[in-house]
């Protein structure tokens, strides 16, 4: 599995109607994906950051995401759409015990 960790600087005050439209429109865009598993929101509110991490089942599934789809997404986020601040990757590894 692989994780996509990004962090977006979010006023306080625009938490819920930025969290709100990126469910209706990233995390149901997304689930048509094959690969895509799940999606978990945090918020800062001492920096005002909302951190998304997204769980793939593999990098390959993750990045045939065609740019096309990213933009149409990303311009359904309107008046909402936020610069991504920081972003990640991480390979999530199983330890046998």
């Amino acid at each position: 599995m692989v994780i996509e960790w990004l962090k977006f600087k979010v006023p306080q005050e625009k938490w819920e109607q930025f969290i709100q439209r990126d469910q209706e429109v990233w995390t149901e865009g997304l689930k048509s994906w094959d690969g895509f598993l799940g999606k978990e929101i945090w918020v800062d509110p001492v920096e005002n950051e909302v951190v998304m991490l997204i769980r793939w089942e593999t990098r390959e599934k993750w990045k045939s995401v065609p740019q096309s789809t990213i933009d149409e997404l990303d311009g359904k986020m309107g008046d909402l759409q936020i610069v991504i601040a920081e972003s990640r990757e991480y390979q999530v590894r199983k330890f046998l015990h």
